[in-house]
């Protein structure tokens, strides 16, 4: 039975993100998988999210100190929607990938390096950014709406998507990154969202 560390987002996130631990947890041990989850540890130590906050934790260090030996002591690194956004599941990767050790991606398990741009920027549209910002006709069309106001003239959601797809061709120029890619191909599935006509 191989084991994994699951990594992802905690801070900031509703109790903590331990939902999405749990369900993630759940469903790879179904599947025959050994998982080390720091939500897990943390509720072992007592902390619920529903009434504690970091505060609970002493000593924050012991925390890095505890989740970094247990990605060193697991065969591969599972990383949740939002991973990205997370300064300690990005730590966590980092070390996985020091150790030499895979790092896949939940639910897929497509290890990260190999996931297709599209396949990523469909995953972020329809799961990580739509959890933290609504949908996009409604998140496009409120900033519209700002932008509008703002300047004076009508923008649509469709508008946004595609000035946003420019600013991203901008910094591609600036500097060459994956992640211009991948958002430029999110931001045309989020205009594509908005258009209703």
């Amino acid at each position: 039975m191989k084991t994994c560390y699951l990594a992802g987002p905690m801070r900031g996130y509703p109790k903590f993100n331990f939902g999405s631990f749990k369900s993630a947890s759940e469903d790879l041990r179904t599947k025959g998988w050994n998982v080390i989850s720091p939500a897990d540890i943390d509720s072992s130590l007592g902390f619920d999210p529903e009434i504690h906050d970091e505060s609970f934790f002493d000593d924050f260090n012991l925390l890095i100190r505890r989740d970094i030996e247990a990605v060193l002591t697991t065969d591969c690194t599972i990383v949740l929607p939002g991973w990205h956004k997370s300064t300690g599941a990005m730590a966590e990767v980092s070390v996985a990938r020091w150790a030499k050790k895979s790092v896949l991606i939940y639910p897929s398990l497509v290890n990260v390096e190999d996931e297709d741009i599209l396949d990523e920027a469909m995953r972020l549209t329809k799961h990580d950014r739509q959890a933290q910002y609504g949908p996009p006709d409604q998140d496009f069309t409120r900033t519209a709406a700002m932008w509008s106001a703002l300047k004076g003239v009508p923008f649509s959601a469709q508008d946004v998507a595609t000035f946003m797809i420019c600013l991203k061709m901008s910094r591609e120029q600036h500097q060459r990154k994956r992640d211009n890619w991948v958002d430029i191909a999110g931001y045309a599935r989020c205009g594509s969202l908005c258009n209703k006509d």
